[in-house]
């Protein structure tokens, strides 16, 4: 993905003497730099597309939170309900099992 190349050197003009030449860049040298961009905006692209997933599953999560917490609310309020018919069932299971047993 990366190619790990070490620096072009660099030539420092010289404090008493004429500007040196640069240097014209070689095939590998722009290849390396062509390369490295090119991976550059690779690393871009897939960033920007991981951080709009990132959103959509931080609605996503937000919505099933309230989703959650209205579905809480809900069983809080029939709980008391749901445990008596719950206890009858369990007793008239009961009863018919000892009437038959008996």
């Amino acid at each position: 993905m990366w190619k790990e190349t070490s620096p072009a050197p660099i030539d420092t003009p010289r404090a008493n003497g004429p500007t040196p030449m640069a240097k014209p860049v070689t095939d590998d040298e722009w290849r390396s730099i062509v390369d490295r961009i090119e991976t550059t905006r690779d690393i871009f692209r897939q960033h920007r597309e991981l951080r709009d997933v990132l959103a959509r599953r931080e609605a996503e999560t937000q919505q099933l939170r309230i989703r959650n917490a209205e579905l809480e609310e809900i069983l809080r309020k029939f709980a008391p309900t749901l445990l008596n018919i719950a206890t009858s069932m369990g007793l008239a299971a009961k009863n018919e099992k000892t009437e038959a047993a008996s």
